[in-house]
């Protein structure tokens, strides 16, 4: 799926993080297009997430918040 100006990514930042902690399997609709792939988990530090979603957030048409450690901490929390 897309990155650039996609409402699924600007959407759910808890979902974006979610997304590159733990992967992604199964439809997903971006942008009005249905996609149906496997995206595997990043086995990346709480602050490259943070960094990483905090770039894609702010590039390609993207404009958004950045995405702090704690807000990356915060949902490593919940999902372990």
């Amino acid at each position: 799926p897309p990155l650039a100006k996609s409402d699924y990514l600007m959407a759910d930042k808890e979902r974006s993080i979610r997304t590159v902690m733990k992967g992604l399997s199964g439809p997903i609709t971006v942008n009005g297009k249905n996609y149906n792939s496997i995206m595997p988990e990043v086995p990346i530090t709480d602050e490259q997430i943070a960094d990483v979603l905090t770039y894609i957030r702010n590039e390609w048409g993207n404009s958004g918040d950045p995405v702090t450690v704690n807000e990356v901490k915060k949902v490593r929390g919940e999902t372990n």
